[in-house]
């Protein structure tokens, strides 16, 4: 009798053993990569190469399905791009594991980027210059204009506006022309640096010109119209 409650404990112990172990190998062999790690490795691979780095950003990964499962990968994850990819406001980030069971996975990784630009205080006609009353500053996710942003009223002398603009309208580079600072008739000073002499000699401009631009003058003393390029608001620069 005794004997037999030996061989009956005996064999419950190797069911129990048995049982644990049926229990557990599945878990261990059938063990998923975190859908947390896979999606911080894409984070950070962008947070490290985007091209708003000395801005405020807002870094957002699109979750995986649910239904996702990858096999647990026993190294680091792998962050990529596609070949010839760059990074921009929306960028698909590969991930992958170089374990013994290797897998590759795509998520898609959106940068918000933040900082102030002018937007118009109320609606601006055509033909308009701007100043300092027509604009108010505000912040915005810059990442998402793609015709850019004004950063200044200062660039270029100035601007004036090419077309309507309406009230709360971020002002971009294609709604503007940098202001004239030299009128046409205007009586200015041309200097050539052509050769090892300065040369300065007096003239009219024959147009309007913002700084930068070039525009057509007519020489007071020859009457031979040139061109050059507008250096101030009373100097031209001839080629």
């Amino acid at each position: 009798m005794m004997l037999m409650k030996k061989r009956q404990y005996r064999y419950a112990l190797l069911l129990a053993g048995a049982l644990l172990a049926a229990m557990s190998s599945p878990l261990i062999a059938g063990a998923t990569e975190s859908h947390v790690r896979i999606a911080d490795t894409a984070r950070a691979y962008i947070a490290a190469r985007h091209p708003w780095q000395q801005m405020k950003t807002k870094i957002t990964v699109q979750a995986l399905d649910p239904r996702t499962k990858l096999a647990q990968c026993p190294v680091k994850l792998e962050a990529f791009l596609s070949a010839g990819a760059k990074i921009k406001r929306r960028t698909t980030v590969g991930v992958r594991c170089n374990g013994s069971k290797p897998w590759k996975i795509y998520l898609p990784v959106t940068v918000e980027a933040f900082a102030k630009v002018m937007v118009a205080r109320h609606p601006i006609a055509p033909n308009t210059e701007i100043s300092e009353r027509d604009i108010t500053w505000t912040q915005r996710d810059i990442s998402a204009l793609g015709y850019g942003y004004l950063q200044s009223l200062g660039d270029r002398g100035g601007y004036r506006s090419q077309r309507s603009i309406a009230q709360g309208a971020v002002l971009t580079p294609n709604m503007v022309a940098a202001s004239s600072i030299i009128s046409k008739g205007q009586r200015v000073q041309l200097n050539s640096n052509a050769g090892p002499v300065n040369v300065s000699m007096m003239g009219i401009a024959m147009q309007n010109g913002a700084l930068g631009s070039r525009i057509m003058v007519k020489n007071l003393n020859s009457g031979k119209q040139l061109e050059g390029v507008v250096a101030s608001e009373n100097i031209v620069l001839l080629n």
